[in-house]
């Protein structure tokens, strides 16, 4: 090969090369060379906007399975249980000025969802413990959930409504509000109470699974792990990390006996659509598939 070749060739290499370096530059710094408007976003901003969306769509995912049981289903809190997540004060630093900490918004929420509160701000108001949330101190969820989490209690700040949480000592601490008491019915007298009314659309339910499908019981449990086990423990007796800050308590599916008062058809119910009172959300959007696979694991516990 001549010289004059070898020469086009490394020519041609480098340009190659360079090509794709020149991509990238020209998509990731464009702005600052002159080459995006100033009303328009380079690729590396549109990739860290995703990045941020999909951080805070799983936060939303997170907050649903362990924290609206206390806070709500919009942080808007829930009398006599937990406070409100979704106000103002606690984003434009006059909550954290209040209580004397030196960090921002997000270093607060994160050491409180990581660690939790071992002892109750004001347990004049309300009843719920914070319990610790990060695996690092043995908790359910991974550093990179929680900053999700985070991520998705931040992304109420400019929207945030004013809402005094936390009105002066000595206010006292209003009684969560219970569901109306069922009406007895005779047919149904030896039934958990939650069980004495269940719907029409509900009654004589049966599952799709026999109680000893292995594929039906490996999907409820993993699904029960998911959605269940903060509240209700990897174990099913009702001691899971939330356990300690919800009134009532989460239902023990180890006890046999309470167990037998909750038939199938009346379990798919609470599942899917709750009780008042009960502290546990709906669950529908589960879907009746994954719901059937969670009560056959569930009720394998006190087999």
């Amino acid at each position: 090969m001549s010289t004059q070749i070898k020469i086009l060739v490394g020519l041609l290499f480098t340009f190659l090369t360079c090509l794709p370096i020149a991509v990238v530059t020209y998509n990731d710094l464009g702005r600052d060379l002159g080459m995006v408007g100033s009303t328009q976003k380079s690729v590396i901003e549109q990739r860290a906007d995703a990045l941020s969306g999909r951080q805070i769509e799983v936060g939303a995912d997170l907050f649903s399975q362990f924290c609206i049981v206390c806070h709500g289903k919009k942080g808007e809190g829930i009398s006599g249980v937990a406070p409100a997540l979704n106000r103002k004060d606690l984003y434009d630093g006059r909550y954290l000025k209040q209580i004397a900490w030196g960090g921002n918004a997000q270093t607060f929420l994160k050491d409180t969802v990581s660690g939790g509160r071992p002892v109750q701000s004001r347990p004049d108001l309300y009843a719920a413990k914070m319990p610790t949330w990060s695996n690092q101190f043995g908790g359910p969820m991974r550093p990179d959930q929680v900053d999700s989490l985070v991520s998705f209690l931040l992304n109420w700040k400019d929207q945030a409504p004013e809402i005094n949480a936390w009105p002066p000592a000595g206010t006292p601490r209003p009684t969560p509000t219970l569901g109306p008491t069922p009406t007895p019915n005779p047919a149904t007298a030896n039934l958990h109470p939650y069980c004495q009314n269940v719907p029409a659309s509900f009654q004589g339910k049966t599952a799709p699974y026999k109680p000893d499908d292995k594929a039906a019981l490996a999907a409820g449990k993993t699904a029960f792990e998911s959605y269940c086990a903060a509240c209700h423990g990897l174990g099913g007796r009702g001691d899971g990390v939330a356990a300690s800050a919800l009134n009532p308590k989460p239902a023990n599916f180890t006890d046999k006996e309470f167990m037998q008062k909750i038939p199938l058809d009346c379990h798919f119910y609470l599942v899917s659509e709750s009780q008042p009172g009960s502290q546990m959300p709906p669950w529908k959007a589960l879907g009746e598939d994954t719901i059937w696979k969670v009560l056959i694991y569930e009720r394998n516990f006190s087999q």
